[in-house]
């Protein structure tokens, strides 16, 4: 067989091919994803040798040795992440932006969606550790495999730039567990044979205080990866959120009708070009020109840089100006006047060289108000607080450098009504961080600002981290933020300065991850724990790192002489039907221990074990599920939780007839319908593999075209899966006829399975009558006896107790109403004055009773009980030692 998953629709090479076969397309898929659900829409279809399969056939359809099967996207929604969810290995993003969050520890049971669909119940067998939020804790019984729940949300973080370290804290289950060390699995390597994964399991009420995997940190789920992205992308700022370009006024230290940007702010510096409208006047031949304009913001000696369309363009000094500072002279670096321009008005901007400006405040969307410094950043000593009083044409550049980009956030960092003193943020460089200069990489650092403050507060706290490197390889940095005081907090994260975006940069950084430290608990009664810590490896693949399971066997107390034993390590049925009982809070007295001692030792012999995971459902359900292992179902009798096994029968116990009952014994026969199963397969996890099996349990002439399916929980081996499903098709077969009838209080005696004779008064079957005398070797009756030529006839009667004693061969009497017949004593009482007659049952060896099992009694009143059985017939039992294919 070849399983193909394709990425696309289109024609062309699968991304994966599988050679698997035995197991049914949904097994297939659900190997690869926890997040399957069945359904009649799936984000993937499956063909089948070129037909289509639908989803919901997904669970009958098995691959068969020589099948193709082929897995395509449906093209609708979005594909890629569609594709992701169901093959993550296939079509999951590249490791490392979202290494702990997405793929390394993906955690079902949180993951949002954008369908309507409501959340669901997690398997306790699911085949992934998922968080059970809300959920009942799985408890395992007998010997199985378990993925282990997540206690708190996964902490991954980085040890190092190159190191990202997962810590878990798990739920193995309630109760105690005995677990083989070499059990314990990352997917299907064991832990043990990893240098970069180690565990610990803890037993019910241990301290885990001095485990860091206690510690509760909580996830911010707005911090993470987004399509196509690692996590939020921390971009510097633009050239157009820096700049401003056109008109203006300045006056003062002030500039307004600008449109300032949404990333200025105070302490930014930059070039401001202001160009105003000029006039020029020429004393004559040979003679300094006069500039006309506004020039507050110079000073006589002052070198300036000059720009204009008169031809005046360069570095120049001012050589005078007048009060009004309305009028300069300009001479060059060198000395020599201006003397000479190609027009006399133009425009023109001037200003002192080796200075630029800094941001002071932002009075309004349309106001800045600056001030010139040096180069150094020291305050300008030239400037006394005036630019050019005019409308002028602008061209403000900040530097890049100095701006916080754009920020990420602000994000709460707590659920609502927690505080915290400590978060985490982690960053994320996908292509490395330098500078490509050909083989090799120039280092590079950049600046990470982190502002928190108390939700509802105004005023930010920043906190500034620096990263650096030199190597195309993934970095990653987890940076602490110890706040003074346990807050609900909010935070925002930006770079400072420019992303380079050259061909030669390596420079993205990523915000992938916000977490928040909460109290903890430190111990969990009742429950096994286990601590895993997984160093970051290729040892491991990602999508494996939430599927750390182990094999257990549960320890309970046993049945020994009717009392239990202290927790030891067990399989027995009966110790997991008795614990469910004991959980409820029945005390020993309420459990009939007797039972459960005695059907033990037949369960033992046998080899029939309950293996199972619960974490959901009735305890009547759990009990009768534990018990079905072995035939049983629980009943109630009196108060008393009692086993009862269905199971070959030689005495009868009470007897039913026309003189006990109060209607005729009503018999209705069941014959083959069109749509009735003609086979039974049953489903059941394999032990070793743990995988879902299915076994044919078939009868001769059976020819499985409509197969009764059973999902058959705890029992994990093929033969006792077939022993089981090959009593429910015999029975199936041979258990065609119902019997009803009503008696007064006589069937209050009787249980659920109760073993009977029911003999009805129809000619040519049994007879009841009266006893009305006993002797050694005869008895007389109330009735004729009517014996057949030929054939062999039976006496049996009811005791005083009301079982069935019998039946004994008889032969015909002196009289028809007197049977030749030797009774063993003690004999029955003859009809006496307190209590009931003896009845006696006359008929031949195959047919003096119908032998019955006593399926339901239902009291309909004060002296009236409804009676439903059902036929027994030993060939339903024929299987019960058998084995498949033998």
């Amino acid at each position: 067989m070849t399983i193909k998953v394709y990425s696309s629709i289109m024609p062309g090479e699968p991304a994966e091919t599988y050679d698997r076969s035995g197991l049914t397309v949904e097994a297939f898929v659900k190997s690869f994803t926890p997040n399957y659900r069945r359904g009649d829409s799936q984000p993937i279809s499956c063909m089948i040798n070129g037909a289509i399969v639908k989803p919901m056939d997904w669970a009958d359809a098995v691959i068969g040795e020589r099948d193709v099967v082929e897995f395509r996207p449906v093209p609708y929604g979005d594909v890629v992440d569609a594709l992701a969810i169901v093959f993550p290995t296939v079509f999951g993003p590249i490791a490392g932006p979202q290494l702990a969050i997405e793929a390394l520890i993906d955690i079902p049971g949180q993951q949002g969606g954008q369908g309507s669909q409501g959340s669901q119940l997690n398997p306790a067998d699911a085949r992934a550790n998922i968080a059970r939020l809300g959920q009942g804790i799985p408890e395992g019984f007998g010997y199985y495999i378990r993925y282990p729940d997540y206690l708190n949300q996964p902490r991954t973080f980085y040890q190092d730039r190159k190191t990202q370290v997962i810590r878990l804290l798990l739920s193995v289950g309630v109760g105690e567990y005995e677990i083989d060390p070499d059990s314990v699995k990352i997917g299907e390597t064991p832990i043990n044979e990893l240098n970069n994964a180690d565990f610990t399991i803890y037993e019910p009420g241990a301290d885990l205080s001095g485990v860091p995997n206690h510690e509760n940190w909580f996830q911010s789920p707005e911090v993470g990866g987004t399509q196509g992205s690692a996590g939020i992308r921390l971009k510097g700022v633009t050239y157009d959120q820096r700049t401003y370009f056109g008109s203006g006024t300045a006056s003062g230290d002030a500039i307004t009708g600008v449109s300032v940007g949404e990333l200025w702010e105070p302490g930014i510096l930059g070039s401001i070009k202001m160009t105003q409208s000029i006039t020029i006047t020429d004393p004559g031949i040979s003679s300094t020109l006069i500039f006309n304009g506004n020039f507050q913001h110079l000073a006589a000696g002052m070198t300036v840089n000059i720009e204009s369309n008169v031809d005046v363009n360069g570095t120049y000094v001012v050589s005078t100006i007048n009060a009004a500072k309305d009028e300069i002279e300009l001479e060059t670096t060198g000395g020599d006047p201006v003397t000479d321009s190609s027009g006399l008005s133009g425009a023109m901007s001037i200003d002192k060289a080796g200075t630029e400006y800094a941001l002071i405040s932002i009075p309004s969307d349309t106001e800045i108000q600056v001030e010139r410094q040096l180069a150094d950043g020291s305050p300008d000593p030239d400037w006394d607080g005036n630019l050019p009083s005019a409308s002028v044409t602008l061209e403000i550049v900040w530097s890049a450098e100095d701006f916080t980009g754009n920020r990420a956030g602000p994000f709460v960092v707590c659920p609502d009504g927690e505080t915290t003193d400590t978060i985490e943020v982690d960053l994320f460089a996908s292509s490395g961080l330098g500078v490509v200069d050909g083989e090799s990489i120039n280092a590079r650092s950049r600046d990470i600002r982190i502002e928190y403050r108390e939700v509802g507060a105004t005023t930010w706290q920043e906190q500034i981290e620096t990263v650096s490197g030199s190597t195309r390889d993934q970095l990653g940095w987890t940076f602490t933020v110890s706040l003074p005081s346990a807050i609900r907090p909010e935070i925002r994260v930006s770079r400072l300065g420019a992303e380079d975006v050259s061909v030669t940069s390596l420079d993205r950084l990523d915000f992938t991850a916000l977490r928040c430290k909460l109290p903890a608990v430190t111990s969990y009664e009742g429950i096994t724990t286990m601590a895993v810590d997984i160093v970051g490896s290729d040892e491991i693949a990602s999508s494996s790192n939430n599927k750390i399971n182990l094999e257990f066997t549960r320890k309970l107390p046993t049945i020994s002489d009717g009392e239990f034993t202290a927790n030891s390590a067990t399989r027995s049925i009966s110790a997991a039907a008795c614990y469910v009982a004991k959980s409820l809070g029945y005390a020993d007295d309420r459990i009939n221990l007797d039972e459960m001692e005695r059907y033990e030792a037949i369960w033992t012999p046998r080899g029939d074990t309950f293996d199972y995971v619960f974490s959901d459902g009735t305890a009547k359900d759990a009990i009768d599920t534990i018990l079905r292992a072995g035939f049983a179902e629980m009943t109630l009798e009196n108060g008393v939780i009692t086993p009862v096994r269905d199971q070959p029968r030689e005495k009868f116990e009470d007897g039913y007839s026309p003189e006990n009952m109060t209607t005729p014994l009503r018999r209705q026969f069941q014959g083959k319908k069109v749509d009735e199963p003609d086979g039974v397969e049953v489903e059941y996890t394999k032990a070793g593999t743990w995988t879902t099996e299915t076994i044919q349990c078939l009868l001769p002439g059976d020819q499985a075209i409509k197969l009764d399916k059973v999902n058959l929980k705890g029992v994990t081996d093929q033969t006792r899966a077939w022993r089981i499903g090959m009593r429910r098709r015999r029975a199936q077969r041979y258990r065609r006829w119902t019997y009803s009838f009503e008696t007064e209080l006589d069937a209050l005696n009787s249980q659920y399975l109760s073993f009977v004779p029911l003999v009805d008064d129809v000619p040519g079957y049994g007879k009841a009558s009266i006893l009305q005398s006993i002797s050694s070797d005869r008895i007389v009756v109330s009735e004729p006896l009517e014996f057949e030529e030929g054939k062999t006839h039976v006496v049996a009667y009811r005791s005083e107790s009301g079982d069935v004693v019998g039946p004994f061969t008889a032969t015909p009497g002196p009289d028809k109403y007197t049977a030749l017949v030797s009774i063993p004593q003690p004999w029955p009482a003859v009809t006496p004055s307190d209590r009931e007659p003896t009845h006696i049952y006359f008929g031949t060896t195959d047919r003096w009773s119908f032998p019955a099992l006593i399926t339901e009694i239902s009291p309909s009143g004060p002296l009236s009980v409804g009676v439903t059985a059902t036929n027994y017939d030993d060939r339903v039992y024929a299987d019960d030692d058998n084995a498949p294919f033998s």
